[in-house]
């Protein structure tokens, strides 16, 4: 029962956090696109409705309840105790935090992600580890995650009490989240573009 509180939990906090970056996403389109518009423009095109992307809001669902609600309780609080113990000194913090930015986060943490991903909007394995890849190589996905959360599980691993660390992580996490949506979906941005030529110079609507 707990797992299945975590799991309902994290999934409507990752969903409302990609909700907060589909729409700071739209505004600044949108500010972009006035920018280029003329008053006729506007009087005939109207004000267009950005709509939600749906697969990309359930697969941010998903990952929220399965990784951060589910997993991340197992791990911090059965496995990380079993490998390093319960202490808080600095040599078990320091042990813990770094495992957990060199392993457990490039490897699992993240890739997991792009997997959900994959089976909603059904593309490869294959597929997702490259996007993954691409990610980390020129959005800088991989610094922005260590930059955050170094520090972050510093505290969640020397500070925080046991029993509240999930829920310290589950509060940064939504900010978390809504970089991590942000970044995905400017690496999609890209290579939608990279691979698709439009007439008429409209740029490519982003699905995925």
């Amino acid at each position: 029962m707990p797992l299945t509180s975590a799991f309902i939990t994290c999934g409507i906090k990752a969903s409302a956090a990609d909700l907060v970056a589909q729409k700071r996403a739209a505004m600044k389109d949108g500010a972009e696109l006035d920018d280029t518009l003329t008053a006729t423009d506007v009087e005939i095109l109207g004000e267009e409705e950005t709509p939600l992307e749906k697969r990309r809001n359930l697969a941010f669902f998903m990952y929220g309840g399965l990784y951060q609600g589910m997993a991340q309780e197992i791990i911090f609080n059965e496995v990380f105790p079993k490998i390093f113990g319960q202490g808080t000194d600095i040599t078990t913090v320091i042990s813990k935090v770094t495992f957990d930015m060199l392993v457990v986060s490039p490897f699992l943490c993240l890739p997991v992600a792009y997997l959900v991903k994959s089976v909603i909007f059904r593309y490869s394995f294959s597929e997702a580890m490259a996007r993954y890849k691409d990610d980390v190589t020129k959005n800088g996905l991989l610094i922005k995650y260590w930059s955050l959360w170094g520090p972050v599980q510093c505290l969640t691993f020397g500070v925080v009490p046991v029993h509240l660390r999930i829920a310290f992580i589950a509060l940064i996490s939504f900010f978390w989240l809504i970089i991590f949506s942000s970044v995905t979906a400017k690496g999609q941005k890209e290579r939608e573009l990279v691979e698709c030529s439009l007439e008429d110079g409209v740029s490519c609507r982003i699905n995925g």
